[in-house]
This record gives structure tokens, C-alpha cells and sequence, in this order.
């Protein structure tokens, strides 16, 4: 399985290359990786071919590469849309970047807009970012990363071409589903003996606990795009619309958050049993208990 993933990431750089070489590329691309910092890379090369003047796009050798590669282009810009330190992709700052993009280039004859934290664009956001999508400069080109695009609108997405990280194969174990379904039940009933009888299998596993808690953000986030009236298919249906039911916006984001700090804490290698205590807590803070 990880040489037929490794084998479709090589197959999407070559298939930007060539496309940018013919002159072909969509102004409008959504990269879609669980792995966020791989999905920054990607959309990087992206906007490194595309400010390229050279031959076998990226050449690496031309000064717009250069300046590419060392994250100094003035016509790439990178945003996470935590401008007011919020989780939440701000629209203002979607605003003023669809505002900007009407601003010609400085160096290059594109620009090119790397939009981090997809996973974060509320509707509003959105909305504002798909009014330029529909109808933008001839020179501009907006790259949007995300963990999920079943997060985007289904407006964005008949707007851009997707570029996904994630293999065919790359399904939830049955005995992953199971810990999500049993986690968000024991959420849900703030059932402090079952949080821990849940949380007890990380205490041997990282790797688990990591998986586990990505896919619960997954099920936060696709809850929170529920409640805001949308309806798709989503990985986990009936944990989306219990907790999209029965917990509010600002619940649903704090959670977010303490699974976002949580992997933080399994990257740098913290301590299980810690991790554990701590996990229940956090959670049970969130949900106001």
C-alpha cells in the first residue's frame, strides 16, 4: 500500500509539470492530504511550476525558482487564515485576498494564492473565496489545502480540480471505526468510566492514538459543515449527525482544538498515560462538564 500511495504522489507532480507546461493548468486546484505539511509541499511545487521560466518545469536553476524555493516570490502568497488567532479560516482575510488578487503581479506574469487550513473555511468564507473562483484574473491561480474535501462547499468543488494524496485503499480499519463510534458515544454521554475504557487502548499504541484522534477532528469538522445546513456524505454519518444535533458550534470547536493540542503532544513523543489522563479532561472541559 505505501508503494502504490508513494507511486500516485509521484504520478500527481509529474501530472502538474506537464499540465503547467502546456499552458494548461486550472486556476482553481484543491489539494487534499491527511498529511498537512505534505500538502503544503505539494501546492508549493505547484506554485514554484507555475512562476517558472524555465524548461521541465520547475527548472530550479532560474531566479523565480530560486525565489520560490526559499519562500521569497512576491507573486506566492501563503496563508493560514489565522489572522485573529481563531480556527475558524477568517473571511475578511478571504476578502482582502480577492480584493488583492486584482493587483497585477510584481515579478511574474501569475499569481499565485496558497490557501492553508481548507478544513477551516466556514461557509461564509466559502462563498466569499467562490466569487473569484467563477471568474478570476487570467494570472491568478488559488491553491486550496485541506485534510478533507468533504469539507468544501460542493460550490468550490464544481469550481477547482482536485488533487488527493489519498489512496482507494486508504479506508478506516473496522476496528478504527469501531473506537470513533464508541469515542463520540462516550463524548456524547460524558461518560467519564467510558472515556477511559475507550482511551485505554492508546496507551501502548501512538500511532493509534494519532489515527483516532485525526479521524474524530474528521467527524468535529464534517458535525460542524452539518450544522451549517449543508448535506453530503460524510465518512461517519450517524456520529456527524448526532454530534451536529446535539452540540453547539463553539463545543464542536473547542473540541477541534483538543484534538488538534492532543496531536501536537503524540508528535513530541509525550507521555501515554499522560496523554490519557489528559485527553479525558480536555474533553470533558469542552463539553462544559
Amino acid at each position: 500500500m505505501i508503494n502504490d500511495v508513494q507511486t500516485k504522489i509521484e504520478q500527481l507532480y509529474s501530472r502538474v509539470s506537464s499540465t503547467v507546461e502546456q499552458g494548461a493548468f486550472p486556476h482553481g486546484v484543491l489539494v487534499e492530504c491527511q498529511n498537512e505539511h505534505e500538502g503544503e509541499l505539494f501546492a508549493r511545487f505547484i506554485a514554484n511550476c507555475l512562476v517558472c521560466r524555465g524548461q521541465n518545469k520547475p527548472c530550479g536553476v532560474c531566479q523565480d525558482c530560486i525565489k520560490a524555493q526559499g519562500k521569497g516570490h512576491p507573486d506566492i502568497y501563503e496563508t493560514d487564515g489565522k489572522r485573529k488567532k481563531s480556527n475558524t479560516f477568517s473571511v475578511d482575510e478571504v476578502r482582502d485576498i480577492r480584493e488583492n488578487a486584482f493587483i497585477v503581479p510584481n515579478e511574474s506574469d501569475k499569481k499565485i494564492y496558497i490557501l492553508k487550513n481548507g478544513q477551516n473555511m466556514n461557509e461564509q468564507a466559502q462563498n466569499a473565496i467562490l466569487k473569484i473562483l467563477e471568474e478570476p484574473p487570467s494570472y491568478v491561480f488559488f491553491i486550496i489545502v485541506t485534510t478533507s474535501k468533504s469539507t468544501m462547499l460542493e460550490t468550490v468543488l464544481s469550481r477547482v480540480q482536485v488533487f488527493s494524496f489519498l489512496s482507494e485503499e486508504e479506508q478506516v480499519t473496522d476496528k478504527e471505526m469501531a473506537i470513533v463510534k464508541n469515542m463520540v458515544s462516550a463524548i456524547l454521554s460524558v461518560n467519564e468510566i467510558e472515556l477511559m475504557e475507550q482511551t485505554a487502548v492508546f496507551l501502548k499504541n501512538n500511532q493509534l492514538a494519532k489515527t483516532i484522534l485525526e479521524l474524530l477532528t474528521e467527524v468535529f469538522r464534517d458535525a460542524l459543515v452539518k450544522k451549517s445546513g449543508f448535506v453530503r456524505k460524510f465518512r461517519f454519518m450517524e456520529e456527524t449527525e448526532k454530534l451536529s444535533n446535539k452540540l453547539t458550534a463553539k463545543s464542536l470547536m473547542q473540541l477541534i482544538t483538543v484534538c488538534d493540542d492532543l496531536i501536537n503532544s503524540i508528535e513530541r513523543n509525550c507521555n501515554n498515560n499522560l496523554l490519557v489522563v489528559r485527553m479525558c479532561y480536555e474533553i470533558k472541559r469542552a463539553m462544559g462538564r
